[in-house]
C-alpha cells in the first residue's frame, strides 16, 4: 500500500505561507488534517486541498475518472481551479459561498471538458468535487458526483450531500408517477452511473446549502471520495473519528487505513479531510506560538 501523509501541524517556527495559514486557521478555531491512500490502483486519481485566504478556508476533494490518465488531469484541474479562485477572487463571506462554488465548479467543468488527447480527440474525462467554505463560525458546502460530506455534531453524523447518479434520477422519475417499481428495479443496474461530474459541459447538477450552516465548538466535517464510503459504513467512520480525539490528522489518516485493511476487494483511491471547528478566537498554545 502506498500513501501520501497531507496532515498539516504548526511546527516551533512558522516560516512559510501555509504554515502561517494553519496557524491562522487555529487562531479562528478550525482544525485540519488530510490523508490520501493509493489503494489498490495503478495511479492516483483522487486529489485534495486545503487553502486559507481572506479569513475564510476551503477544504475540496476531487475524484478523477475517464482513464487513468484523464482521471489523473481531471482531478487535478479541479483541484487547480478551485486553488485559483481562492487565491484570486476568495469569497468574502460563507453567504457568498453558493454563488463563489457554482462559478468556480462551472469553471473547472469547463476546463476538463476541453481536454483531449494527444490525437485532439477529446478525452471525456471527468471528476466529482465537495467543497467546504467555513470562516466566522459558518459553513457552506457545494457537491457536484457523488463524493460525500459528513457533518458530525453532538454525537450524530450526517449526510449533507447526495449523489448525482441514476439512482437518483429514477428516484425522481418514479416520485412523479413516470415509471413503475419494476421498470424503477430493473433500471438501477445503472444506477451508479454518474449523471453530473466535472467536465460534462454545462453541470446539470449542482448542490450547495440553502443558507450557511452555524458552526458549534466540537463539530467535524469530513469531505472523502467514494474510496472511503464504499468500504467503512458510517458507524465504522464515526466511531474512528471519535477515537481520535481532537486530532483532525489521525483522524483522516486512521479513516484511510482502515479502508485498506477492511477491504474485501481493491481498495480504490481513498482521500479524506478532516475539519473539526473548536470555536472562534480559540486559544492558541505558547508551544504554537513560538
Amino acid at each position: 500500500m502506498s500513501d501520501t501523509d497531507w496532515g498539516i501541524s504548526v511546527p516551533a517556527v512558522s516560516v512559510s505561507t501555509k504554515e502561517r495559514q494553519t496557524w491562522e486557521m487555529k487562531r479562528q478555531g478550525l482544525d485540519v488534517g488530510m490523508y490520501s491512500v493509493l489503494g489498490e490502483r495503478p495511479t492516483q486519481q483522487d486529489a485534495g486541498t486545503f487553502e486559507w485566504n481572506g479569513g475564510m478556508l476551503l477544504a475540496a476533494v476531487c475524484d478523477g475518472m475517464g482513464g487513468m490518465e484523464g482521471g489523473e488531469q481531471a482531478s487535478r484541474i479541479g483541484i487547480d481551479t478551485l486553488r485559483v479562485w481562492m487565491k484570486e477572487q476568495p469569497p468574502s463571506c460563507a453567504q457568498e459561498g453558493a454563488e463563489w462554488m457554482r462559478r468556480a465548479f462551472a469553471d473547472a467543468d469547463a476546463r476538463i471538458a476541453s481536454l483531449v488527447n494527444h490525437l485532439g480527440e477529446r478525452m471525456y474525462a471527468g471528476s466529482t468535487v465537495v467543497a467546504v467554505l467555513a470562516g466566522e463560525g459558518r459553513m457552506q458546502w457545494g457537491c457536484v458526483g457523488d463524493s460525500r460530506i459528513y457533518l458530525m455534531r453532538n454525537g450524530r453524523m450526517d449526510v449533507l450531500t447526495r449523489m448525482h447518479n441514476y439512482h437518483l434520477r429514477l428516484e425522481e422519475m418514479f416520485q412523479r408517477g413516470e415509471i413503475d417499481q419494476e421498470e424503477k428495479d430493473r433500471e438501477a443496474v445503472r444506477g451508479e452511473a454518474l449523471i453530473s461530474y466535472l467536465g460534462i459541459g454545462g453541470l446539470p447538477l449542482i448542490d450547495t446549502a440553502r443558507v450557511p450552516i452555524a458552526l458549534q465548538p466540537e463539530d467535524v466535517i469530513l469531505l472523502c471520495s467514494d474510496g472511503l464510503y464504499k468500504t467503512l459504513d458510517d458507524e465504522q467512520i464515526q466511531v474512528i473519528v471519535e477515537e481520535s480525539g481532537e486530532n483532525m490528522d489521525i483522524a483522516a489518516r486512521r479513516l484511510c487505513q482502515e479502508a485498506c485493511r477492511l477491504a474485501v476487494r481493491r481498495q480504490d483511491n481513498t482521500t479524506v479531510i478532516a475539519v473539526r471547528y473548536v470555536g472562534e478566537d480559540a486559544e492558541v498554545t505558547m508551544e504554537e506560538k513560538q
